[in-house]
């Protein structure tokens, strides 16, 4: 606890331990209120959701946005409106998205934790700070920085340099070969295999852990993977729950680098879908109350069907639900955080 029962009596510390209360419950609320207006639209008839006076609750409250996205998912009746937008069926995109998540994720955290458990564990003096010092100092480089290498390295994997410029063989005129990632999964999988971020969190955990424990398993015969394997890693298992949900949001949730280099409409995940859709939904004039009240064809045809708002609420909701779940997963060391302790 903040405040000590007994310090709470104090008339400062009472008048703290309130406020504290107070801004906490805002923060909260502050945070709800999104998720609380994503829910109401999603369930607000598609004519109600162009009006631009706010309501808590609808007056006839429906769920045919939802029923439409479920018909997308499944690519039959109404739901043709949203695949006609996006071009594929949801279960397309969500699978994208899924694939492209657990991919990173199976990749990530063993090479992210072995380099963290290198560094921590087996480099000692000056190798291992300059090899520390070089993986964090990734971390003062802007994104904006790294876009162009990182879209140099996926059209010319495993080098990120233009064409132009890849080395060739020793001794020919050949040049390196290349490998293009573009409009590929693993355009969005390769450059999220190492995070520094996830590489601090891991080696400040394992700095924590005894070196007389891992010294005990090499006395016994143990090899640096199997000690790894079998006594580090149990050991971690927190860690892992927070770096896996962290790397889990970043790349379920990712949306500028998939719009730079996924192309295909077929290959894009469930962020880009949405966005397809809001784009040709606001270029029809469906989200619009102006062009709406003109009665187009396609705002007829959206509207009786009972689309707009809240069938983009719908997919926004439904984008957010893995990360929901994942965080239900990992909730208790989340809620706990990173305790810096190897052994208790």
């Amino acid at each position: 606890m903040l405040f000590p029962k007994v310090g709470r009596k104090q008339p400062l510390l009472r008048l703290g331990w309130w406020l504290m209360v107070i801004l906490l419950s805002l923060g909260v609320l502050t945070h709800l209120v999104p998720f609380y207006i994503m829910i109401v639209t999603s369930i607000t008839p598609a004519q109600d959701t162009l009006s631009t006076t706010p309501v808590l609750w609808p007056l006839h409250p429906t769920l045919a946005a939802w029923k439409l996205v479920i018909q997308w998912a499944q690519n039959s009746g109404s739901g043709a409106l949203l695949a006609g937008s996006a071009g594929e069926p949801f279960w397309v995109y969500f699978w994208n998205s899924f694939f492209m998540t657990s991919v990173t994720l199976l990749i990530s955290l063993p090479v992210t934790s072995m380099a963290a458990y290198a560094t921590s564990k087996l480099l000692r003096g000056r190798r291992a700070r300059w090899t520390f010092l070089f993986f964090i100092g990734t971390l003062m480089i802007p994104l904006a920085v790294l876009l162009i290498p990182m879209l140099f390295l996926t059209l010319n994997f495993p080098f990120a340099l233009p064409g132009a410029s890849i080395p060739n063989l020793p001794g020919t005129d050949q040049p390196f070969p290349t490998l293009s990632l573009y409009d590929t999964p693993w355009a969005i999988i390769v450059p999220g295999i190492f995070n520094a971020y996830n590489y601090l969190i891991f080696k400040g955990y394992f700095d924590t852990i005894p070196d007389s424990v891992l010294q005990a398993a090499r006395v016994d015969g143990g090899s640096e993977f199997n000690i790894f394997r079998r006594i580090v890693f149990p050991m971690s298992v927190p860690v892992y729950s927070v770096v896996a949900w962290i790397q889990f949001y970043a790349v379920w949730d990712s949306f500028l680098w998939p719009q730079l280099v996924i192309q295909s409409n077929d290959k894009a995940p469930t962020a880009l879908a949405i966005y397809t859709v809001m784009n040709n939904f606001i270029n029809s004039g469906v989200m619009d109350r102006a062009t709406a009240l003109s009665q187009s064809a396609a705002m007829r045809s959206a509207l009786a069907a009972g689309l707009s708002w809240n069938g983009l609420m719908v997919l926004a909701l439904l984008q957010t639900f893995p990360i929901f779940i994942m965080f239900i997963l990992c909730r208790e060391y989340l809620l706990r955080g990173v305790r810096i302790q190897g052994l208790k």
